[in-house]
């Protein structure tokens, strides 16, 4: 059984680092959120420590949490559920939260990415990839809501 070393005070922000660090982590090498009793483990870290530390994430923006729970549900450009927007790489398939998230999925990790959608306005199938770094598409990204609301409704925006 591992011991956890329990965190001195005013150390917050090491925490929080290696914490957000961790999800992202998770997400690049697996698709996957992290819960958090993994990042505990894979810290070695104590589980309310960890806890405390995805709180503040999501109150600093910086994650969004499924509705009433402490789950990583948004690590953008990533998540943890299925979107109308999977960015297919060679290895996987990830989950994005919009089409500029998806841009972000495949800039982030550093590769070559495919995305199948559709619009929005008219339904039909839209295809975007990415090839060394540059967009492939003629398509147009449309934002219903300005950026400087997205925070009122994340999940919508």
């Amino acid at each position: 059984m591992a011991m956890h070393r329990e965190p001195l005070p005013g150390h917050e922000d090491e925490i929080d680092r290696r914490v957000r660090h961790g999800i992202y982590q998770s997400f690049m090498e697996t698709a996957r959120a992290p819960t958090a009793a993994g990042l505990a483990s894979a810290l070695d870290l104590p589980l309310d420590a960890v806890a405390r530390s995805i709180d503040r994430l999501a109150a600093a923006h910086a994650i969004a949490l499924a509705p009433g729970t402490r789950n990583v549900w948004m690590a953008f450009p990533f998540s943890a559920v299925p979107t109308a927007y999977p960015v297919t790489t060679a290895q996987r398939t990830y989950w994005a939260n919009c089409a500029w998230d998806a841009l972000g999925v495949s800039a982030l990790l550093g590769v070559d990415a495919e995305v199948h959608t559709q619009c929005a306005d008219c339904g039909d199938s839209l295809v975007f990839g990415v090839r060394q770094g540059h967009v492939e598409s003629h398509a147009v990204v449309h934002f219903l809501v300005p950026p400087k609301r997205f925070w009122e409704n994340v999940g919508f925006t």
